[in-house]
């Protein structure tokens, strides 16, 4: 058997075990070898010689004929690309009518794989996340405002300030005239518990704690005052100290020589009113005429007051570093007082 034979003979078994799979076949319909194989194939290559081969065998050779003429009307049919890219999209588009939905919903998951719902939970989330990180332990400390009168003499105690870790407290070191008292130098027990910064100019200390509960003191040393200020430096404590007058008893280099009847240390009712904090046995004065208040304490009047007391004549005085003064004074119902070089009278009513 010739090769052309063996070749169209492994074609067509091949066209018929996969049935749909005719292309290959289509390709080759047109070629005239091909065809010329075909017919080969059903004609007897002794059909010039007389015949011997009983009725049977035509009949067989018709039979094969009209299946290879079918298989080839077949594959001439399926073998146009346009009509079938046309049967490939009516199928795709027919038989899968959700197919672009799906892809289409796909898509939105893949770029979008989160809801607004869940965005906005997400942000509600990471929010209370980072404010519970920047939060501190325990309560948040109580900011409080201070005047203390510094005790220079031998084993008395000194004063306490309280930090807190993240919270800066200035220390204001005035004379007892109210006046404000240089710095020279200062010392830390502990450089690395506590940052204090000072611009070597001016009578305030800022003072922050590094540590949460690690305690130190503080030596500072004023223009023209043999002995040093000691302070305990306390962090941790409920309430933290955001400013501190601390007064030192004497006349310091910035003091007006011509103010006398200063206060003695020992005159804790003066400073509580400075304070605005009377002592529990203080009656309240009702004070008309400019902006005073007052306090009948032991038999004496004791106003708070920004205003400069001009008239009766003041027992003791006392002024803050923000120009607040109290005064102490002997029973009277005026007091005249002086406003930006203005003559004020305040009427006092209670006594």
């Amino acid at each position: 058997m010739s090769k052309v034979r063996k070749m169209v003979i492994r074609k067509i078994f091949l066209t018929l075990l996969i049935g749909a799979s005719i292309i290959p076949v289509l390709a080759l319909a047109d070629n005239a070898a091909f065809a010329y194989g075909v017919r080969s194939l059903i004609t007897d290559p002794a059909q010039n010689s007389p015949s011997t081969q009983p009725r049977t065998a035509d009949k067989l050779r018709q039979n094969q004929q009209a299946v290879i003429d079918n298989l080839l009307n077949k594959a001439r049919s399926t073998a146009n690309p346009t009509s079938q890219n046309e049967a490939s999209s009516a199928s795709s588009s027919g038989q899968n009518p959700g197919l672009s939905d799906d892809a289409f919903a796909n898509t939105i998951r893949n770029m979008m794989p989160l809801s607004p719902d869940q965005i906005r939970t997400l942000h509600y989330l990471f929010d209370q996340s980072q404010q519970a990180a920047a939060a501190a332990p325990g309560v948040p400390p109580k900011p409080t405002s201070a005047s203390v009168i510094v005790n220079l003499s031998p084993g008395a105690t000194p004063p306490i300030i309280r930090l807190s870790s993240g919270f800066v407290t200035s220390l204001v070191f005035l004379d007892s005239s109210g006046a404000p008292w240089p710095i020279q130098a200062y010392d830390l027990g502990d450089p690395k518990s506590f940052n204090i910064q000072w611009n070597k100019k001016d009578n305030t200390l800022l003072v922050q704690a590094l540590s949460h509960y690690k305690a130190g003191n503080l030596a500072v040393v004023l223009e023209g005052l043999d002995t040093p200020v000691m302070l305990t430096l306390m962090p941790g404590q409920r309430a933290v100290d955001y400013r501190v007058d601390l007064r030192v008893p004497g006349l310091g280099p910035n003091a007006n020589p011509d103010l006398d009847g200063l206060p003695a240390t020992e005159s804790p009712e003066l400073l509580n009113v400075l304070n605005g904090v009377p002592p529990s046995n203080s009656k309240p004065l009702t004070i008309t005429g400019g902006d005073c208040q007052g306090w009948l304490i032991k038999g004496h009047i004791f106003l708070r007051t920004r205003l400069t007391v001009l008239s009766p004549g003041w027992i003791s005085t006392m002024s803050s570093a923000d120009g607040t003064h109290a005064y102490e004074l002997q029973t009277t119902p005026v007091v005249l007082a002086s406003q930006r070089g203005q003559l004020v009278k305040l009427m006092i009513e209670g006594l």
